[in-house]
């Protein structure tokens, strides 16, 4: 058999408390709403970075290409070259030739920039583990807000009913979906199955 308050002071000092408690899981329902909306952008924006680098890793690599496939036709000309090709322009040919091999070499690595193929590479990487690790942290701030909104039902309930049986499991339930919140914001631990 359920126990409820049995005086009228007891009982407003109880709807008093229930009230504060449902406020303060609200407060930290929208903490998770904040904090899931924030991931989801952080994903999103991450995600276009990643792209973005890529395919400005690509354009480099096609102009590293054209690059290197013009220094190849020049030299090929220059080595084939009708005989009424003069050794000047020959010598011109070549040294453009060349002017080009070291452009194309450039775009493999340029630090100081950190445009070269490399460093794009490396960035693209690292906003694809900052997307990723973002996107992980979405299912704890879903499970997280599940666990909170069913704590309101059930301290709503408490407070309609004034039965404290049912305090326990809202209470647990509350702590449960603040300790998801909490784990979803630092990631203290990674649970099999959520994410």
């Amino acid at each position: 058999m359920s126990k409820t308050i049995e005086s009228p002071a007891q009982a407003e000092n109880f709807e008093k408390r229930i009230s504060i408690t449902i406020s303060s899981v609200a407060v930290l329902l929208l903490l998770n709403s904040m904090g899931a909306g924030n991931t989801s952008s952080e994903a999103a924006f991450q995600n276009t970075v990643a792209i973005n680098t890529y395919a400005f890793y690509q354009a480099k690599a096609v102009r590293q290409n054209d690059l290197e496939l013009a220094a190849n036709t020049l030299d090929t000309i220059v080595d084939t070259a009708i005989p009424t090709i003069n050794s000047d322009t020959k010598r011109k040919a070549k040294e453009i030739a060349a002017a080009y091999r070291v452009k194309a070499a450039s775009y493999d690595s340029d630090p100081s920039s950190g445009e070269g193929k490399k460093e794009l590479l490396e960035k693209a990487r690292v906003a694809e583990a900052q997307r990723d690790s973002a996107m992980s942290r979405g299912p704890y701030f879903d499970f997280a807000s599940l666990l909170l909104q069913l704590a309101v039902i059930l301290f709503s309930v408490v407070l309609l009913t004034k039965k404290r049986t049912l305090l326990l499991a809202a209470s647990g339930t509350a702590a449960l979906g603040g300790l998801f919140t909490l784990n979803a914001f630092f990631m203290l631990v990674k649970i099999p199955g959520i994410g």
